[in-house]
């Protein structure tokens, strides 16, 4: 299974937004033809060179560019009303302003949907003195190491990691990252033992999702490292459960990357730190994952009884959402995916169904986005066993339609596409959905806002 393609993040910084907006206009021209950066650089007398460095964030804009690409790519104003944005965070770099320190909140803090930065209307709406206003409230009671303030980074930790199920990686990974710079600054000041815990817990769980955002964008090694500094955060603190995460973790990795005994080998180790935890239950069913890609059934079967029994002896959690939270329903999602593995559609389909049924059971809401595109896929594969390629290709289409996607999502997604073109390798519907596979992978290259 390949890795997920690496993606521009536009949403960490104004000019980077104003960049990848700029290159969305150019590749999606009104009359539908693509504008080569050399030729937008002749329609608006610049060079491509220009283009290219002002796409790419290294250059800033200026008034009569913006004007210039506004009426040659019929922009609507949008490039427009990003420019003060734009113009506010380079001041605050020439005054002195490292970039992890500007007063500017970045896209990624203002707004939850990045469909608003589409519309100038909105952008126009939120004037820099307003976001500086914000981003000083954000702030507010970093000297003061009180308990409240203890008690607000842990309400934001557990905020975000309700988050990951559903916001794009995108607008959550930078909001992340601005936490833990402030947790840094915490971790500075005078704290009693039990802040110094509770907050390098904190950090734990932060670095935790900070490592999976990081993964899913395609940033296989900084994801690494976020996996390992939690893993020593987690020592830190004296959290075993932040240990094991992190094992589980190497194991999810390892798994996307087709090295099945080490999936079984970090699960099995992680699951010796912290048995009887959320953690826990989900190295048992990685480990059934790593079993299943081998073709053992019966050891998968057994891990996936072990993670069951652990399981049982948890409470109900209150936030199921929670990415750290093993929830009753998740058991299922997993032991789809194993089965159609073991190529057992007759064992996989009442787990893949029950997984669906939840997920779409407020209707007009997908909850759980990831968990529901990837039992998709598992449903698909079961298709292809089955000989029904129409249902194949069409669990495969809402698969990729998700808005959410973890960093195995396409992979498995690649996986179906693999299955379909082995089994119906010259009929129509396996061109088209190969066909559309492409045109996915060509969109996440362009690392540009959807």
């Amino acid at each position: 299974m390949p890795r997920p393609l690496k993606q521009l993040n536009p949403y960490a910084s104004w000019t980077k937004l104003f960049g990848a907006t700029l290159r969305q206009l150019r590749l999606k021209t009104t009359n539908g033809e693509a504008l080569t950066q050399a030729d937008l650089g002749k329609l608006v007398a610049y060079s491509g060179a220009t283009v290219s460095a002002i796409e790419r964030g290294t250059l800033r804009p200026d008034e009569a560019f913006v004007e210039a690409c506004e009426r040659e790519l019929h922009a609507g104003g949008v490039l427009r009303a990003f420019l003060p944005f734009v113009n506010t965070e380079w001041a605050e770099y020439r005054n002195g302003a490292a970039p992890d320190h500007v007063h500017l909140l970045s896209p990624a803090e203002v707004a939850t949907d990045p469909a608003v930065f589409k519309d100038p209307a909105y952008l126009d709406s939120l004037p820099e003195h307003t976001l500086e206003a914000k981003a000083l409230a954000l702030r507010a009671g970093a000297s003061d190491t009180s308990q409240g303030v203890v008690e607000t980074v842990q309400l934001q930790v557990d905020r975000y990691c309700r988050d990951y199920p559903t916001v794009s990686p995108a607008l959550l990974e930078p909001r992340v990252r601005q936490r833990l710079r402030e947790l840094h600054e915490l971790l500075d000041g005078r704290l009693t033992l039990r802040q110094r815990r509770d907050l390098l817990t904190a950090g734990g769980f932060l670095t935790l999702l900070l490592s999976c955002l990081q993964f899913d964008m395609g940033h296989g090694e900084a994801a690494e490292e976020s996996r390992d500094a939690a893993y020593q955060l987690g020592r830190a603190a004296e959290h075993q459960e932040i240990v094991a995460w992190s094992y589980e973790i190497s194991a999810w990795f390892a798994l996307v990357d087709k090295r099945y005994d080490d999936t079984v080998q970090h699960a099995r180790a992680g699951l010796a730190v912290a048995p009887n935890s959320s953690a826990g239950v989900q190295l048992a069913v990685q480990e059934a994952k790593g079993w299943s890609r081998m073709g053992i059934a019966d050891q998968a079967e057994r891990a996936l009884q072990r993670g069951a029994a652990s399981l049982a002896r948890l409470p109900t959690p209150s936030n199921p959402e929670h990415h750290f939270v093993f929830d009753a329903a998740k058991l299922s999602f997993y032991a789809a995916t194993c089965w159609a593995w073991l190529g057992r559609p007759d064992r996989a389909h009442e787990h893949a169904e029950a997984v669906v049924a939840q997920c779409l059971a407020v209707p007009g809401r997908e909850r759980w986005p990831v968990r529901l595109a990837e039992t998709r896929v598992d449903l698909g594969l079961m298709a292809v066993q089955e000989g029904e390629l129409d249902a194949a290709c069409h669990f495969g289409e809402l698969a990729l339609s998700s808005h959410r996607k973890a960093g195995s999502t396409l992979g498995r997604v690649h996986e179906l596409h693999e299955a379909v073109m082995a089994g119906f390798p010259d009929a129509p519907q396996a061109l088209d959905f190969h066909n559309l596979v492409l045109t996915a992978h060509r969109s996440l290259q362009l690392g540009t806002p959807g």
